[in-house]
């Protein structure tokens, strides 16, 4: 890997990463970098990996220090952040998937990424070791977004159950002017043209069947209005109860949630090795977030490369076929270019299919 290589990546994080002085994009570009040769999160690991920029001893240090810079902001990082990310976008509708996911018994991260290609680009995050707040916790970083991201219409907000059960988030998203498509628990209730609460799960009897329709839902924790949408589809153990704001969006749409859970993968065992990072202080795991988020989003470029140029696709896959994730062709390409000296392109470039639904 060159040095010309991390100037450049340098420069365009100094374009659009706001808040940082010379020294932290430069720690910036070589920790990202690093993750995407070493394929790992562990600071020792990626030391090793870039003997060219100095001794691993040394290079760990410098990574330690800047996970533990008090005066890195991170909340302006991300402005700038967010901004790079949905700009790069080019479609115009945008789903935003929330969740949480847990490193072991160590750290708690909400999340909130942008749906990609069966993989989902982290926007926002916060790690905690014990929150009981959540729905403010999203809310908050859901306006964060709306505040900053260019969007041409109206996201979707996407969240499974454990979350979605909740109408004051419905409310939360309402009020940003988005919609939502949320999975509630199965004995969620709904006010019926009869007068009755009716628990989502007994609307429909087997798989194959659906239930669509509009009213009343959440009688004990806050009335509110909502398209209901209860689909078992076949093979499923048990039916999806969805409540939404739209209803043009269909259960369906739904599936798109399923890419968060491929890109936590891909953060963790199937690709940075995120969980062995031993990382888990909270505001330094913050930090760390955003270089993966950075070698996890040029990493994503390049698959986008490779699955729309037949000839770059050859060079990381056997025949025309698709054969792995846009994640995993993306590193295929993009550490080829790095181990070659090949000229890279420095940037983001996120181009979905012509169609999300």
């Amino acid at each position: 890997m060159s040095p010309e290589i991390v100037y450049q990546w340098m420069e365009q994080i100094a374009r659009y990463v706001p808040g940082l002085g010379k020294w932290q994009v430069k720690g910036l570009a070589l920790f990202s970098l690093g993750v995407i040769w070493a394929e790992h999160s562990a600071l020792t690991k990626v030391a090793e990996k870039l003997g060219r920029f100095g001794g691993p001893d040394s290079l760990e240090r410098r990574f330690q220090r800047w996970l533990s810079n008090p005066r890195l902001d991170l909340m302006l990082c991300l402005k700038g952040w967010v901004r790079w990310v949905t700009s790069a976008y080019d479609h115009s509708r945008v789903v935003l998937l929330v969740d949480e996911t847990k490193l072991g018994a160590h750290l708690s991260v909400m999340m909130v990424g942008l749906a990609y290609q069966q993989r989902c680009i982290p926007l926002v995050w916060r790690c905690y070791r014990t929150h009981d707040g959540q729905v403010q916790l999203i809310g908050e970083m859901l306006a964060f977004i709306a505040a900053v991201g260019v969007f041409a219409y109206p996201p979707l907000v996407q969240a499974d159950r454990g979350i979605g059960t909740s109408p004051a988030l419905c409310q939360a998203v309402a009020d940003l002017g988005w919609r939502y498509l949320f999975r509630v628990q199965n004995h969620t209730q709904v006010l019926t043209r009869q007068g009755q609460y009716v628990p989502l799960w007994r609307l429909v009897h087997r798989p194959g069947q659906q239930w669509f329709g509009h009213g009343v839902v959440f009688k004990k924790r806050g009335r509110l209005r909502a398209y209901v949408h209860v689909l078992w589809a076949p093979g499923q153990a048990e039916p999806w109860c969805l409540v939404a704001n739209d209803p043009l969006t269909l259960g369906e749409h739904y599936t798109l949630r399923v890419w968060q859970e491929e890109g936590f993968r891909d953060l963790k065992s199937g690709g940075w090795q995120w969980q062995r990072s031993r990382v888990w202080q909270p505001d330094h795991a913050e930090r760390l977030i955003l270089v993966l988020a950075l070698a996890y989003a040029w990493t994503l470029t390049y698959g986008t490369l490779a699955l729309h140029s037949p000839d770059l696709l050859r060079r990381v896959t056997r025949g025309a076929r698709k054969r792995f994730s846009i994640f995993r062709c993306g590193l295929r390409l993009l550490t080829g270019c790095l181990a070659r000296h090949e000229p890279v392109w420095p940037g983001l470039f996120f181009a979905p299919a012509k169609r999300l639904w």
